[in-house]
Order: C-alpha cells, then sequence, then structure tokens
C-alpha cells in the first residue's frame, strides 16, 4: 500500500465518504471536503500538487486551489482542524505499520 492508498483509507474511515466517491468528480461537499484532507495529507507528506493531481486524476491547478483551500479551513475551522489531526495521527500510524 502506498502513501496516496493509506491516505485515501484513512480519510475514507473518518469522514465516512466511500474511496470510489473521493475519486470521483463529485462537487458535493462531503467529498469535496474529503478530497481536501486527501491532498493536505500528501501535501505535508512532501508530495507536489503536480504528483497529486496525477495520484487523484485531477488538474494541477485544482489541487492548488484544494491545498489553498484546505490550509484556509484547518485555519478557521475547528471541526475541521479536529477531523484533520485525527487523520493525520491515523495516517502516520498506518505508514508506520507499513514500514515495519
Amino acid at each position: 500500500m502506498d502513501n496516496k492508498d493509506i491516505a485515501i483509507s484513512v480519510v475514507s474511515k473518518v469522514t465516512g465518504v466511500a474511496k470510489s466517491t473521493i475519486l470521483s468528480r463529485t462537487r458535493k461537499w462531503p467529498a469535496v471536503e474529503a478530497r481536501q484532507l486527501v491532498i493536505l495529507l500528501l501535501a505535508r507528506d512532501g508530495a507536489t500538487d503536480e504528483t497529486i493531481s496525477w495520484m487523484l486524476n485531477r488538474g494541477r491547478c485544482a489541487i492548488l486551489k484544494s491545498r489553498h483551500n484546505a490550509n484556509d479551513s484547518l485555519r478557521l475551522s475547528k471541526l475541521f482542524r479536529e477531523k484533520y489531526n485525527k487523520i493525520s495521527e491515523m495516517y502516520e500510524h498506518q505508514k508506520s505499520l507499513r514500514v515495519s
């Protein structure tokens, strides 16, 4: 399992949004929020916007905008920040299990 798969799996588990919905083209808020969380995880783990765009089958500009929106949400929304912190912990734990 690579970082993308771990990120999508953890976000799906916490948000309740199916993996297929995260990867779909839907613009409904639960899917958009889940996508933003995946993008934020991968970006903070060192992935470039271009790499993330390949992983999620999106344009680089869409990833850039989503990343900026996610950073704004982290700063402004307590609920989004709590979700991200929980997801981030689970993501790091899953990555450490893969390496062990």
